[in-house]
């Protein structure tokens, strides 16, 4: 089998994210492919190797477990733990990360695991007033960090396109997210319309949008709840709006849909795949979401999920759903059928594991 290292930094075990979602599907995918192991730039638990690698069947490194460290403070410890160890593959998580590259010891095969592109995203932040928030790179930077790797992994076919247009098709690599189908009962009536979000920016806008221009007619309309989960809760000091109900984080993300009737996402700007998109079609659950959340999707728009842009569409969307179970009940099918022909782990992590053995 093939040695691959993966890095990537401390976010990957301390927060709930998409990101660390679609990291720990492919850190379980190449588990049981090659002979990996995974470094993490730390600080951390003392144990938390052992209990990483019993989850994942993996082995596990720490850079620094007591303290943050900068990068060349990070890059000298990845040069240590290198030493006399040989990878055929290094797979490096995230964009901000490639100072690693610097302290590799041997020639091997590079790849980098995108996530975003982020002058995009940076483009994106800037059209909507939010220049600055995050970290950025124009597309001339972005371009030539891409050039020194030898595959760049995206999540959906529009990145693709964009990365073979910067740096070659030969470097672009498709690999979206896998999720496998999971059945729920769909109930009579609609009760709760579930919004499922990390506290990044992007959600909190997208919510608040929603709250503002869509809840006020379904809520006067409907006897339904509009309940939003996750970290985007914190952007709510209190919530005393008609019907909307802040639950907060929710450990098992099968509790919430099980609660949940219909799943929104009325995301407005960002980048990348939205994996809570691909969660809600796994469950089976009605979803309805903008042109930009049904990025990496969009050939199942209206068949697995109802697309909507404008506050009426969504209104509208939202209403047919509540009052048709038949509607939901084919939805839940399509949804499944679609999650089934596309989006297995082989279906999204094949190309990278045929580029690791090739």
């Amino acid at each position: 089998m093939k040695k691959v290292l993966l890095v990537t930094d401390v976010t990957f075990w301390e927060k709930s994210s998409g990101h660390r979602v679609r990291i720990s599907a492919l850190i379980k995918y190449l588990a049981v492919n090659v002979n990996l192991t995974i470094v993490i730039t730390g600080p951390a638990p003392q144990n938390i190797e052992v209990i990483l690698g019993a989850n994942y069947k993996a082995e596990f490194f720490i850079l620094e477990k007591a303290k943050y460290l900068n990068s060349n403070g990070y890059g000298r410890r990845l040069k240590t733990f290198l030493g006399d160890r040989h990878f055929d593959c290094i797979i490096i998580e995230y964009i901000h990360s490639s100072y690693f590259l610097s302290f590799l010891i041997e020639e091997t095969l590079v790849i980098l695991d995108a996530h975003d592109i982020i002058s995009e995203r940076t483009a994106q932040f800037k059209k909507y007033n939010q220049a600055g928030t995050l970290y950025e790179l124009s597309e001339t930077t972005e371009t030539e960090m891409f050039n020194l790797y030898d595959y760049i992994l995206v999540l959906c076919p529009a990145d693709r396109d964009k990365v073979a247009s910067m740096a070659g098709h030969s470097k672009a690599l498709l690999c979206p997210h896998p999720v496998k189908a999971l059945r729920h009962r769909v109930r009579p009536a609609v009760k709760n319309i579930g919004f499922i979000a990390s506290g990044y920016l992007p959600n909190a806008d997208a919510i608040s949008w929603f709250i503002k221009h869509c809840w006020p007619d379904i809520s006067g309309s409907y006897d339904v709840q509009l309940c939003i989960y996750g970290s985007v809760c914190d952007w709510f000091r209190s919530c005393d709006l008609h019907q909307v109900v802040l639950k907060g984080f929710v450990a098992d993300i099968r509790r919430i849909y099980r609660e949940v009737d219909i799943v929104i996402n009325p995301i407005r700007f960002g980048a990348g795949l939205k994996i809570k998109n691909l969660e809600a079609l796994a469950h089976g659950l009605p979803l309805v979401t903008t042109s930009h959340g049904s990025r990496g999707i969009e050939n199942g728009k209206n068949e697995a999920y109802m697309l909507a842009n404008t506050a009426d569409e969504f209104i509208r969307a939202i209403s047919s759903l509540i009052e048709d179970a038949g509607l939901r009940k084919r939805l839940r099918r399509n949804a499944h059928r679609y999650v089934n022909e596309n989006l297995t782990a082989d279906n999204c992590f094949g190309p990278l594991l045929e580029v690791i053995n090739a």
